[in-house]
């Protein structure tokens, strides 16, 4: 099979697992909300509860008036009352919406830093104002365009090389960007899950974050043994496959940052607090659509919303399209309808959507390139087949 042929295939896939997400999501979603009652009976249409009595008005603009003691209780004493889209999102609080925005807002300065922080451990010197440009113009590609989840990283890895001569490096930068943020939303995932109640709900996850876990050690380890390090390739190999050469240098990349602990230390913590405030956007949205959640079921919250990143930098369809709406009405089913958690899930996007935008001022204008580099079309191919290897390296 070519390489065009494997590369359509891979996107016939992700395009059937989107729509296969999709169609699971679409289950047991309304517009209309519906009442159950005792009798068995289902009605549908604008419910409101008022007190003992609740108000169902049909399409058709009959209303009817039911005791709430003929509503069907659920396991937690409420009331079978499931909210359809409509009162879903016209319910919601704007107000904790526009606060998800502002939160999310800061969110893309911190990762400018740590990206600045990233290329100074390599010996590249890039002005945290070229680093944010590159930041908001990957985050529009990534969040606001359906050229993938990865589009962005490519696009940074590109750029700033473009600011060095330290080509090499620079990707390798890019990349290792991308794993210390993942490699984050894995460590606090777990922390969460091993600091939960042992009969709570998390603790189902734990055997696989443990999993995980010895998993990530084992391949550390194995990575910074001494073993490892004196494998040599032959240097008639080196001189044959340029790209062994390469893939050298991004080795010693990634040992240089290793060796700067107060670098890598630093970054991590930075990206905890960043990503804590993605999720505390993310976990405001949730309140705006009324879903039930109080101070214990944050920590729960947070965890799942990890969850939900985590599958979002998977391979798959672009941003986790259908998956993470997937995976949202499986976790969040005890916390609402689910109509409310497809709202949730919509709101989300909608926030990461807003706050990508002046990312595509920055795209428009072309200010991202160094002033001394002439303008590129982005159609041609990239500059060196150094560039097309280490970017493989971000998928």
């Amino acid at each position: 099979m070519s390489a065009k042929s494997r590369k359509r295939l891979f996107h016939a896939m992700r395009a059937m697992i989107c729509v296969a997400a999709v169609y699971l999501v679409a289950q047991g979603v309304t517009w209309n909300d519906e009442v159950r009652l005792r009798s068995g009976e289902r009605l549908m249409g604008r419910v409101a509860e008022n007190g003992d009595a609740v108000t169902v008005e049909h399409s058709g603009g009959e209303t009817r008036v039911l005791s709430r003691t003929s509503v069907v209780l659920d396991k937690k004493g409420s009331p079978g009352i499931t909210y359809g889209l409509r009162t879903a999102w016209g319910r919601s609080r704007k107000g904790l919406l526009l606060l998800a925005i502002l939160v999310n807002l800061p969110v893309v300065l911190l990762q400018a830093l740590r990206f600045r922080w990233l290329l100074g451990a390599q010996g590249i010197t890039v002005s945290f104002w070229e680093c944010l440009k590159l930041s908001l113009a990957g985050n529009f590609l990534n969040f606001a365009t359906p050229l993938g989840s990865h589009a962005g990283d490519a696009f940074k890895a590109y750029f700033v090389s473009l600011h060095t001569d330290r080509r090499t490096e620079a990707v390798t930068t890019v990349v290792l960007d991308r794993i210390v943020g993942l490699g984050t939303l894995l460590l606090v995932t777990g922390l969460i899950v091993f600091l939960s109640p042992s009969t709570g709900p998390l603790s189902v996850l734990k055997p696989y974050v443990a999993g995980a876990g010895c998993l990530g050690l084992v391949g550390t380890g194995i990575y910074a043994s001494p073993w490892f390090h004196r494998l040599r390739i032959p240097v008639v190999w080196v001189g044959r496959f340029a790209w062994l050469a390469h893939l050298r240098r991004a080795d010693a990349a990634v040992r240089a940052l290793a060796g700067r602990w107060s670098v890598l230390a630093a970054s991590i913590a930075l990206t905890a607090f960043l990503q804590g405030l993605a999720l505390t956007a993310y976990l405001l949205t949730a309140l705006a659509l009324s879903l039930n959640a109080g101070w214990r079921e944050v920590p729960e919250f947070f965890a799942y919303f990890y969850t939900g990143s985590l599958i979002q930098a998977l391979p798959g369809p672009p941003q986790g399209l259908g998956t993470v709406e997937l995976a949202y009405r499986l976790l969040f089913a005890p916390f609402g309808s689910p109509s409310q958690i497809v709202c949730m899930a919509l709101a989300i996007r909608i926030v990461v959507f807003i706050c990508a935008l002046p990312g595509l001022l920055v795209t428009l204008t072309g200010s991202y390139r160094p002033q001394d580099v002439p303008a590129v079309d982005f159609d041609s191919p990239s500059p060196s087949a150094s560039s097309k290897s280490d970017l493989a390296c971000t998928g």
